[in-house]
This record gives structure tokens, sequence and C-alpha cells, in this order.
């Protein structure tokens, strides 16, 4: 069975990697984009212009005339502490500001992971990554998936060892908070209070600081704009929901009204939760995370393609075997099937895609069951967590 997976998560990743060049060959980096005019508009004194969205989008035009064709609207619709992520990186000029944090962090990530494993399956793992069809969209798009995979990987690595350092990595989550929500249930779970405090005095310490730079009267008018402000911009976030592939954006284009697709959302979110409070109650290190990460992109009220590199991260992990029981032949081809998926994203172009997110439940589930399998006394066994594998 194994060279059969291989040749197919090879073929996976040629067919990724090539509809995503294509795809970005005439507008790469358009995300990044938005970052870098926002932090070089909020360094010049024009933080009007992050409130416009119809300004911002003439301003990324006009800054990158060498675009084939103009971008459509594009606001900048993230919170204001977001700004302290762009501004060291708007001090460069636009292709070393999309190529240095792109490297970095990728190179971030690399490190992360190697937390996880030595040798082989150490380089096997950053290859699973790098080669998923959710990175070569990542590069392409220029967005921030990379630092947000390395900082949760990164954090879950060390919330035994070195508590408050995880907690500062999991609170720094908060830029991407669609994602970030089921990590203090994760930590909760698994009785890890220090990190836990040190995640939330992180985001506050991120929130006070944003008052002062860049400064509440942008916090004030980004509220009025997210909450009523502009009917354009509240028209292109309900469109931009059904880009993604979250489970609201699949079930919408599997026929479902919004009230049903929001129903199944909600139900979503639960499944979610009930997985990482079960993984991290009876998992091992490896497969913890693994769950976390399926059940981040599961739980999302909006994923973009790019958040997928979870999705590659946490099925490489399951193939592997990086826990403490080996995965069945049924999960094992499930992880295939997810890492697969990632290159036939999103569903809006290949309607077969809506089907990602019950293959992402069906192998949460599958690594929560093994682990409670295997836990002494079988499935009924007590929830006292299983003791950490010592670091790697």
């Amino acid at each position: 069975m194994r060279p059969v997976c291989l040749a197919l998560m090879a073929g996976c990743m040629i067919l990724g990697w090539y509809v995503y060049a294509v795809l970005f060959r005439t507008t790469p980096g358009q995300d990044w984009m938005v970052f870098d005019t926002a932090g070089k508009a909020y360094l010049r004194g024009d933080t009007g212009l992050l409130l416009d969205g119809q300004r911002f989008t003439a301003v990324l035009n006009a800054t990158h005339g060498w675009l084939a064709e103009p971008l459509r609207f594009h606001p900048w619709i993230y919170p204001p502490y977001t700004l302290l992520l762009a501004l060291p990186f708007a001090l460069l000029p636009w292709w070393a500001s999309y190529g240095v944090f792109q490297a970095a962090s990728f190179a971030g990530l690399v490190a992360s992971l190697s937390l996880w494993a030595r040798g082989t399956d150490r380089v096997l793992l950053i290859a699973g990554v790098a080669c998923c069809a959710a990175t070569a969209f990542t590069l392409g798009s220029g967005q921030n998936s990379f630092l947000s995979a390395g900082l949760v990987t990164a954090g879950i690595a060390l919330m035994d060892r070195r508590p408050r350092a995880a907690g500062v990595l999991l609170g720094l989550l908060c830029f991407k908070p669609q994602l970030a929500f089921l990590v203090p249930l994760a930590l909760a779970a698994a009785g890890a209070w220090r990190a836990l405090a040190a995640a939330a005095a992180t985001v506050c310490a991120l929130l006070g600081l944003s008052l002062i730079a860049p400064g509440i009267g942008l916090w004030r008018a980004w509220l009025h704009l997210i909450l009523g402000g502009d009917p354009a911009f509240h028209a292109w976030v309900e469109q931009g929901r059904l880009y993604g592939q979250s489970v609201f954006a699949c079930a919408r284009l599997a026929g479902l009204s919004g009230q049903a697709a929001a129903v199944a959302q909600a139900v979503a979110v639960l499944c979610g939760a009930l997985c990482v409070a079960a993984a991290f109650r009876l998992c091992s290190r490896a497969d913890r995370l693994a769950v976390l990460l399926l059940s981040m992109v599961l739980a999302a009220p909006h994923v973009g393609t790019y958040d997928a590199v979870l999705l590659g991260e946490a099925s490489t992990m399951v193939l592997l075997g990086l826990g403490e029981s080996q995965p069945g032949v049924g999960e094992a081809a499930l992880a295939v099937a997810v890492w697969c998926s990632l290159s036939f994203q999103p569903p809006f172009v290949l309607r077969a895609a809506v089907a990602t997110p019950l293959l992402v439940l069906a192998l949460a589930v599958s690594v929560v069951r093994r682990a409670a399998q295997a836990a002494p006394g079988g499935p009924r066994a007590s929830l006292t967590p299983k003791l950490p594998r010592q670091p790697v």
C-alpha cells in the first residue's frame, strides 16, 4: 500500500504546485501586498487608508502597476494589533518584504517541526509539509500560514517543558483569531495552566501595546467599520466566506441555506472542541498536536486554502506514526486523503472538495479513538492524561 500512497501523494503534489503556480503567475504575493501597504500607510501617517477599502485597493493597484490585471476590492480587514506584524517588514521595499517574510516564517515552521522528530522522520515531516499544495498556495498568495503553523507547533511542543515560552508563542497566534480559539481549550484540557496564563498575558500585552501604537483612535474606527460601517465592505466579507473551505462555505456550496450552513458550522465547532478536549486528555504529544491542527481548520468560521498548511502537517504526522501507537490502514488512508485533498481546493472551483471537512473530522475522530483504545483498560479507561513522551 505504501508505494501506491506515495505515488498518489506525488501526483497530487505535482498537480497542486502546477495549478497554484499558474494561478498566481500574474499576481504573486497579492495578500502580502495588503500587509505591506497597510504597514507603509501607518509609517507615513495615513491611517485613514486602512479604513477605506476602495482607496486602499486603488493604492494597491497604483503601487503594483506591474500586475497583469488590477486587483478587485482588496481592503484591510485585520484588527489593529496585526499591524505590529506588518511594521518591521514595511521598512523594506516590496519584493524584499515579501521574500523575507515568507523565508523567515517558513524557517520558523521548519524549526518548530524539528522539535517533533529526529533523523529520517524529521526529514519526512518537513518534506510532507513543504510539498503539500497548501504550501504552494501560501507562497503564491503571500499569506502568513507558515507563521501560524509554526507558532502552534512550537507552542504545543514546549507546553510541558517550558510552559511560559509555550504560552507566549500560543498567545501570539491571536493575530489569526479564527484559528486560535480552540487553543485555550486544549491547554485547559491538558491542565497546562501556566501556559494558559502566559498565553492570556501575551494577548493582553499585545492589545495594550496596540492601544499605544497603532493607537486607540484606529481601534475605534476599525470597530465602527466591523460593526456596521461600509456596506460594500460587509458585502465583500460575506462573499469572501464562500471563497474559503470552512464548513459554512462547503455547506453553502452544497446547496444548503445560509441558516442551515450556520448550523453546520456551529456543529463543526462543537465537534472540533470535543475532539481537542478528548485528545489533550488521552493522546500522546504528537497525536494531540495532529488533532488540534485538524480541529482548528474544522472549527474555523473562515479558512483559506493557505490555512490548510495545518492539514498538511497534521496528516503527515499521522502517516509517520509519531504518536505512541501506529495508525491502522483505514486511518492512514484517511490521512493520505486529507493530504491529497489540498490539491483540489477551494471548493467553489471543484465542488467535490466540499467533502474535505468530513475527511478532516473523520481523521481527528480516528486519532482520538486509537488513543482511547490504546489507553490502559481500553476505550472506557479513565480520562487521566497520558504522561508525555520524552522530548525529541
